[in-house]
C-alpha cells in the first residue's frame, strides 16, 4: 500500500492525521515544507476576520482543519507570505501543499484521498422515513378493510371532539349554523407538531451537522425557524381561544387574567428547566420557554383589549376585511417593533459604535475597528448584562468558538421580545384572516399573499444576501428581517397545509398531529431526558450516521409517546 507522508492509509477509509484519529467535519492537510513555516488560517463564516496563526510547521507535517465553512489560509515564512487561498475541504478529506511548488498567486491545496459524502446519511434518513410512512399507511389500509368498524374507528378514525385543544375552527357566526364537520382547525395541530419534532431533532444535536444548528452570526438554518414557527403557531391558537371565549360574554378582564396565569406559568417551567444542576447564582434567565411566555402576554393582552366578537362574514367581497379586524393589534405591534428598530440603530452600547450588531470578538466593522472585543450584539447585549447579569446569560453560544468572544450574550435576551412580538401577531392574524373570510380560497389567497408582504420586506431589509442591507437576518438578535423571513414561511406553509389537510383532507398528519396536541409536555420531557438513555447514547469517534440515527430515534421515541397520550385522551395543557 502506497504511503503518503504521515498518513498510515490511503483510500476513503482514512481517518488518521498526523496520528490523530479524525472527528467528523475535519479534513487533514500536510504541508510539505524544506524551511520552517507558519500556517495562518480563518474560516469565511467569521465576518472580516483577520487570519490567525494556526500551527509552526519546522519540517513537513499535517494540520486537521474544520470542514463546516470554506478556508482561508496563508503561508508564511520570515520574509513574509509565500501564498494564500481559498478552499473548501471536504469531510475526512485528505489534502496536501508542496510549498516549495506553489506561487504566490496560487496556493491550492492538491488531493491525496477523496472526502466522504457527508450529506449520504440524511437522504439515507429521509428514505427510511418515507418508507415506514409508506408502510403505515399500507398497514392502515389493510386495517381498515379487515378490521371491524369499531376497532378502526378507535384507532384510525379522525376525531373530531374537541377534547380541551384550544384549536377550534370558527368559521361563522354563531347565528350562521356550523358545518358538522369542521370542528377542528387540524392543519394547525399538524404545523405545531411538526415544529415540536424538529425542536426536539435539533435540541438532541440534528446528527451534528451545520445546516441543523444555529447560524454561527448572521444567515438562516433550518434550527434557526423552529422556535419562530412554534411562536407563530401560539398566536393562531391564542386569538382561536380569546375568541370562543370571548364571544361567550367572558369580561375582557377576565380573559386576559388567564392569559397572564399561563404566561406566568409558562416562565416558571422554563425557569425549572433552566435551573436543572446549577446553583442561583449560575441560572439562565432568559429561555425559550420565558421568551414565548413575555410574547404571548403582550399579544394576549392586545387581543383581550381589541379583539372584535362579532365577524362581518356574510356573502360579499372585502380586500380590507382582515386588516380591519386587526388594525389596532397591527399598530401596536409596529409601535414596538419600531422602538427595537430605533434603540439597535440608534444607541451606542459603551465603548462601541452606534448601531453596532454584530458578535464583537475579531469581528471588524467596516472601518476596520479592531476594539470591538467587549461589544457582541452591541446594545442588545448591554442590556442584557446591564439588567440580567452576566451569570445568567447563555454564556457559550454557537459564535463564541468562532469569534473568540468574551463577554455572554443570550439569543433569547429582553430587546429581541420586541421583534418577537411580530411573529406572533402574524399568527394571530392567520386566524384573523379564517375568522374574517367563510370561503377557503379567499383564506389560502391571502395567507399567501401575507407571505409574499412578509417575505420581500424582510429581504430587502437585508438585501436578500447573508450578511448584508440595514438588518441582516440574525437569529441571536432576533431581527425585524428574520421575524420577517420566518414569519412568511409559516404563512405559506399553514396555508399549504390548510388546503391538503382541512379543505382537501388528503392528508391526516399523523403522528405530527397528535404531537401537536401535547407540544408544550413533548419539549419539557424532551429538556428533562435529553441526556438520559435510551434518549441520549454515547457513541466513541461518532460519525454523522451514527449522530443523525441517535438523533432522530430520540425524536421518534417522543412522537410514539405522543401517540400513546392520543389514545389514552390525555391532552396536557396550561
Amino acid at each position: 500500500m502506497k504511503m503518503l507522508g504521515n498518513f498510515e492509509n490511503v483510500g476513503s477509509f482514512i481517518r488518521n492525521c498526523n496520528g490523530t484519529t479524525l472527528k467528523y467535519d475535519q479534513a487533514c492537510l500536510e504541508i510539505k515544507t524544506n524551511e520552517s513555516v507558519t500556517f495562518w488560517s480563518q474560516y469565511e463564516e467569521c465576518e472580516d476576520c483577520m487570519l490567525l496563526e494556526t500551527a509552526r510547521i519546522p519540517t513537513s507535517r499535517a494540520v486537521i482543519l474544520n470542514t463546516v465553512s470554506p478556508l482561508r489560509y496563508a503561508i508564511k515564512n520570515g520574509n513574509g507570505d509565500i501564498c494564500s487561498g481559498t478552499y473548501e475541504f471536504g469531510e475526512y478529506g485528505q489534502y496536501s501543499i508542496n510549498v516549495s511548488e506553489v506561487t504566490k498567486d496560487e496556493c491550492l491545496p492538491r488531493m491525496t484521498a477523496e472526502p466522504d459524502a457527508a450529506y449520504l446519511p440524511i437522504l439515507t434518513a429521509v428514505v427510511v422515513l418515507l418508507s415506514m410512512a409508506t408502510l403505515w399507511y399500507i398497514v392502515k389500509g389493510i386495517g381498515k378493510r379487515v378490521v371491524a368498524g369499531r376497532l378502526y374507528s378507535r384507532y384510525f378514525a379522525r376525531e373530531d371532539n374537541e377534547l380541551g385543544s384550544e384549536t377550534r375552527v370558527l368559521t361563522t357566526e354563531a347565528s350562521v349554523p356550523r358545518s358538522p364537520t369542521r370542528s377542528r382547525l387540524r392543519s394547525l395541530d399538524i404545523f405545531r407538531g411538526f415544529s415540536i419534532a424538529l425542536m426536539i431533532f435539533v435540541n438532541a444535536g440534528g446528527g451534528g451537522y451545520s445546516v441543523f444548528s444555529h447560524s454561527t452570526w448572521n444567515g438562516l438554518t433550518v434550527a434557526d425557524v423552529v422556535f419562530p414557527w412554534f411562536a407563530f403557531a401560539m398566536g393562531e391558537a391564542l386569538v382561536l381561544s380569546l375568541n370562543a371565549r370571548l364571544r361567550t360574554s367572558m369580561p375582557r378582564m377576565t380573559a386576559f387574567g388567564q392569559v397572564a396565569r399561563r404566561s406566568l406559568l409558562l416562565s416558571l417551567i422554563g425557569l425549572c428547566l433552566s435551573s436543572v444542576g446549577v446553583s442561583w447564582a449560575g441560572v439562565r434567565l432568559p429561555g425559550v420557554l420565558q421568551r414565548l411566555a413575555a410574547m404571548y402576554l403582550v399579544v394576549g393582552a392586545l387581543e383581550c383589549a381589541f379583539m372584535r366578537t362579532s365577524q362581518n362574514i356574510t356573502p360579499g367581497r372585502s380586500l380590507f376585511r382582515d386588516i380591519a379586524a386587526g388594525w389596532q393589534q397591527w399598530l401596536a405591534t409596529i409601535l414596538l417593533v419600531a422602538i427595537q428598530v430605533c434603540i439597535t440603530l440608534s444607541v451606542a452600547a459603551p465603548g462601541c459604535p452606534k448601531g453596532y450588531s454584530g458578535p464583537g470578538g475579531l469581528h471588524r466593522t467596516a472601518l476596520g475597528d479592531f476594539s470591538l472585543q467587549n461589544c457582541t450584539a452591541g446594545i442588545a447585549g448591554y442590556i442584557d448584562r446591564l439588567i440580567l447579569g452576566p451569570s445568567h446569560l447563555l454564556s457559550r453560544g454557537t459564535y463564541s468558538k468562532m469569534y473568540q468572544t468574551v463577554v455572554p450574550h443570550d439569543p433569547e435576551g429582553i430587546l429581541g421580545i420586541l421583534s418577537g412580538i411580530l411573529v406572533v401577531q402574524a399568527g394571530a392574524h392567520t386566524t384573523r384572516i379564517m375568522l374574517a373570510y367563510n370561503h377557503a380560497r379567499a383564506r389560502i389567497m391571502r395567507w399567501v399573499f401575507w407571505s409574499v408582504v412578509f417575505g420581500v420586506s424582510g429581504g430587502a431589509l437585508c438585501m436578500f444576501c447573508k450578511n448584508g442591507g440595514v438588518i441582516p437576518i440574525n437569529k441571536n438578535l432576533w431581527s425585524v428581517s428574520y421575524c420577517l423571513v420566518t414569519a412568511s414561511m409559516a404563512f405559506f406553509i399553514q396555508a399549504v397545509l390548510y388546503f391538503l389537510v382541512d379543505l382537501k383532507t388528503k392528508w391526516g398528519g399523523r403522528p405530527l398531529y397528535y404531537a401537536g396536541q401535547n407540544a408544550l409536555f413533548l419539549y419539557v420531557g424532551s429538556e428533562l431526558l435529553k441526556r438520559h438513555f435510551p434518549l441520549y447514547v454515547r457513541v466513541a469517534a461518532p460519525a454523522h450516521a451514527q449522530l443523525l440515527a441517535t438523533h432522530a430515534a430520540a425524536m421518534l421515541m417522543w412522537l410514539a409517546v405522543a401517540v400513546a397520550l392520543h389514545r389514552k385522551r390525555i391532552f396536557i395543557s396550561l
